[in-house]
C-alpha cells in the first residue's frame, strides 16, 4: 500500500483547503487503497474529516528544528506542557503518529501557496526549507506541487547567503512544479534542474471532490444562494496591505456603485474569516448598501466552488477565488498584485480582465466591467473551452511518474 504525506496545508484557508483535496483526490483516483496523511498548520476538529490530518505547526516544526521529535522521554514532557499551556490536546500522541508517517511514507507532496519569494519575509520560505530538510533526513523523496516562488529580491544582507541555502535545500527535490513563468524562471537562474511548469492543481486536475466526499457525517448548510444571472464581488484582506488602504476602500466601493448603476444584482461573497471585518468598511462607502447581497459563512471549498459557479462572472480580488470561478467557467475581473495572477488570467486568454491593485486606473476597470457585462457569455465559452485542454493532462500523474522514475533509477544503481 502507498503511504504519501501532504506538507503546506491548512484548513481555515480555502485555497490551501482545496489544493489538499485537489491533491487528496488525485492521490485516491491513482491508488484507491493508498494512505494519506496530511500534516496541517490549521484545521479545526480533525475528526470531521474523512482523511487525518496531524499538526504540522509552530510547536512540532520546534520539535523538528532541534530534533527533538525522536526522543522517546523527552517528547511526550514537552507536547504535555505545551499543551497545558495553550489549553489545547491536540499535540497529545500527534508526534509519535508524525513520526512514525515519516518512516512509512513513499513520498512528501508539498501543496504550499507562496511562501518563498520576496512578497513574504524569508521566514517562510524557511519554512518550506525546512520541509526539505525533514524529507532529506528521513530519506524520503519530495516533490513541490504546483506552487509560487519570487522574485527573490528582498533587498536584505544576507540574499546570497539565504538564496544559496535555497539552491542547496531544494537541489534535492525530485520535482518542483511553478505556476508562475517569473517563479520558474527565478528557480532556473539558481542553477536548479528539476523545475517544471504548471497551472494550480485547483484547476489543473479534472478531479475535485464534492463536500460530503470530505465529511464523513456530512449535513449540508444553510447556504444563500445568488440569484440567477448575479455579478459575485470577493474582497481580499491582502489588497488592503499591499495597495493604499484608502484608495482600495474606495476603489471597492466605486467599482460596486458602478455594478448597481449598471443594473447588476450584486451580491458581496466573503470566502475568508478575514475579510469580514473589510466587507462592512466597504459596504458602508456604498449608498445603495441595501441593494448589494451577502453571502458569508465557514463554507469548505467545495460549496464555495458551487456558490461561485453560480455568478454570470466575479469581481475577485482572492487568487483561489478566480481559480473557483475558471473551474467553474465562470469569467473574472481581477484586482491582484503579482504575477500569478496575470499567469493565472493567460491561462484562459482573460489577461485584459487583470488589473494591477498599487495602480489599478478605475476609469480602465470601469471600462472592462462594461465589457464584461456584454461579453461575459463569450468568455464563459473560451473559459470553458481553455479549462478541457488544461485538464487533458495531469500534473498529479506526472508527479506519481517522476516519483516512479526516481525509485527505478535507485533500484537499478
Amino acid at each position: 500500500m502507498k503511504k504519501f504525506i501532504i506538507t503546506g496545508i491548512q484548513m481555515r484557508n480555502k485555497g490551501s483547503q482545496a489544493m489538499f483535496l485537489s491533491l487528496y483526490s488525485g492521490l485516491k483516483e491513482r491508488y484507491p487503497d493508498c494512505e494519506v496523511i496530511g500534516f496541517a498548520n490549521k484545521y479545526d476538529e480533525p475528526e470531521q474529516y474523512d482523511f487525518q490530518l496531524l499538526p504540522y505547526d509552530y510547536f512540532t516544526r520546534l520539535l523538528y528544528r532541534y530534533r527533538l521529535s525522536s526522543v522517546p522521554v523527552l517528547t511526550p514532557l514537552i507536547t504535555s506542557f505545551a499543551g497545558f499551556w495553550r489549553k489545547t490536546d491536540k499535540w497529545n500522541g500527534s508526534v509519535g503518529q508524525m513520526e512514525q508517517a515519516l518512516r512509512d511514507a513513499d513520498a512528501i507532496l508539498d501543496a504550499s501557496g507562496y511562501t518563498l519569494g520576496s512578497g513574504w519575509g524569508k521566514g517562510g520560505g524557511r519554512l518550506l526549507l525546512q520541509t526539505v530538510r525533514i524529507a532529506r533526513r528521513y530519506g524520503k523523496k519530495i516533490i513541490l506541487m504546483p506552487q509560487s516562488f519570487g522574485p527573490f529580491d528582498w533587498g536584505e544582507d544576507d540574499d546570497a547567503e539565504f538564496l544559496a541555502e535555497v539552491k542547496q535545500e531544494l537541489s534535492y527535490c525530485t520535482k518542483i512544479y511553478a505556476r508562475e513563468i517569473e517563479g520558474y524562471e527565478c528557480l532556473k537562474a539558481l542553477g536548479l534542474r528539476n523545475v517544471e511548469l504548471s497551472a494550480d492543481m485547483v484547476i489543473r486536475e479534472a478531479i475535485f471532490p464534492k463536500a460530503s466526499d470530505i465529511h464523513p457525517d456530512y449535513v449540508p448548510p444553510r447556504m444563500e444562494h445568488p440569484e440567477a444571472g448575479a455579478v459575485g464581488f470577493i474582497i481580499n484582506e491582502n489588497v488592503f496591505r499591499i495597495g493604499d488602504p484608502d484608495a482600495v476602500l474606495e476603489l471597492y466601493a466605486k467599482l460596486l456603485s458602478k455594478l448597481l448603476d449598471d443594473g447588476e444584482n450584486v451580491y458581496v461573497l466573503s470566502t475568508s474569516t478575514a475579510d469580514f471585518q473589510l466587507v462592512e468598511r466597504v459596504l458602508a462607502k456604498v449608498d445603495a448598501r441595501d441593494r448589494i447581497g451577502l453571502i458569508s459563512g465557514e463554507y469548505s471549498s467545495p460549496e464555495l466552488i458551487d456558490i461561485i459557479g453560480q455568478f454570470k462572472y466575479v469581481v475577485a480580488s482572492r487568487y483561489h477565488s478566480v481559480v473557483f470561478a475558471y473551474r467553474s467557467g465562470v469569467p473574472a475581473i481581477i484586482l491582484g498584485w503579482a504575477s500569478k495572477y496575470l499567469d493565472l488570467a493567460a491561462h484562459f486568454q482573460q489577461q485584459d480582465y487583470v488589473f494591477d491593485i498599487r495602480d489599478p486606473g478605475v476609469d480602465r476597470i470601469i471600462r472592462q466591467i462594461e465589457k464584461m457585462g456584454a461579453n461575459h457569455v463569450i468568455e464563459a465559452t473560451r473559459i470553458r473551452e481553455c479549462l478541457a485542454n488544461m485538464q487533458a493532462t495531469s500534473v498529479i500523474e506526472a508527479a506519481l511518474a517522476a516519483l516512479e522514475r526516481q525509485s527505478q533509477t535507485a533500484a537499478a544503481a
